[in-house]
């Protein structure tokens, strides 16, 4: 639904749409209002005429903070109620969203995934013409697939604090060479405790 508009079903919303992107953003999150700006550049550019369809998921917890920033964005939403937080929730899990912002690439007429990496596209393409143009039909010449065979980038593997953790317990000794080192650093830090001691023992005397 666009800001201030009835309700109306999705299958009208998006019309004769080829490509919806659903967008998963809020408010308060930084890198989405950083996005934000070059979703719509990329959707009034080269989107709308060609067949792309955007529709707001949106994780504000408020229905003031919702709007206020729904306003700024040229498509669709999700309606901001309780019913739909339901529906929501399922869609992230459906499609294993762990942070925002996130954009799913799925086809308007069946329904199937294409990709979930459709965020790091638009920012590949930034505003180069030829880029977005490009990007489209990458996504439309993509084989989509049912939403439960697909294979979902988030889900490739660890990132950050567990890749690291996954990487120490394939390789343990690299464990065994930062413990050494860890000791190391202890018995050197033991070491000027000591000194700092005798030196302030002399200067008392």
């Amino acid at each position: 639904t666009k800001a201030g508009a009835p309700t109306v079903p999705i299958a009208s919303a998006i019309g004769s749409a080829d490509i919806v992107l659903l967008y998963f953003s809020a408010s308060w999150c930084p890198p989405c209002r950083s996005f934000t700006p070059l979703l719509k550049a990329f959707v009034e550019e080269n989107g709308k005429k060609s067949g792309i369809q955007v529709v707001f998921v949106s994780s504000d917890s408020d229905l003031r903070s919702f709007e206020e920033y729904f306003k700024k964005m040229p498509w669709l939403s999700l309606p901001a109620d309780a019913e739909t937080t339901k529906i929501k929730q399922k869609l992230e899990q459906m499609f294993q969203i762990r942070g925002i912002p996130a954009l799913i690439a799925i086809d308007a007429k069946n329904g199937k995934y294409i990709t979930d990496d459709a965020r790091s596209d638009v920012v590949g393409a930034g505003g180069d013409d030829a880029k977005q143009k490009e990007i489209i039909q990458k996504w439309k010449s993509i084989e989509a697939v049912p939403i439960e065979e697909a294979t979902f980038s988030s889900a490739a593997g660890p990132t950050g604090i567990g890749a690291v953790v996954v990487f120490l317990l394939r390789n343990p000794i690299f464990i065994f060479g930062i413990l050494y080192f860890a000791r190391r650093a202890l018995t050197y830090l033991q070491e000027m405790g000591k000194d700092g001691e005798n030196q302030g023992g002399a200067a008392e005397l």
